[in-house]
């Protein structure tokens, strides 16, 4: 298990390496061919092409120059090479200032040797409405 849970955290390490670069293509290749994403604005894309798209889009705009950070919480063996995960992420202006925190939850898979996105899930918490 602590093996998987490296090679999972080495995932989302190169995953935020390469969201450095604004490069929605190879972000898009860390997700499967089927893979699905539902952004934080409830956006959804199915298929590792649309989640391309949809990240090339981004990076025109709100997301262009950012970075991100993700910090494994936890990993959850579900066998047959698939995980499912739990994460913080942050997403970073280019000054370093945080624009969105994210919790992130994540099938993932193993393919070709490496883990990819099954269908990923970021999102922010809502406000706890007031009592009484």
């Amino acid at each position: 298990m602590a093996e998987q849970i490296d090679e999972v955290r080495s995932t989302l390490d190169g995953f935020a390496a390469v969201w450095k670069t604004n490069d929605g293509p190879a972000l898009g290749g860390f997700f499967t061919d089927d893979g699905t994403l539902v952004n934080p604005f409830g956006q959804k894309a199915v298929g590792r092409d649309a989640v391309s798209e949809m990240y090339t889009e981004y990076f025109k705009g709100m997301l262009a120059g950012t970075s991100t950070a993700i910090t494994l919480d936890t990993v959850r063996d579900l066998g047959r090479e698939r995980a499912f995960i739990d994460a913080e992420q942050r997403i970073l202006a280019p000054d370093g200032s945080e624009i969105l925190a994210l919790h992130l939850t994540a099938l993932v898979g193993r393919e070709g040797g490496s883990w990819k996105f099954l269908d990923s899930r970021p999102f922010t918490y809502a406000e706890a409405p007031p009592s009484g």
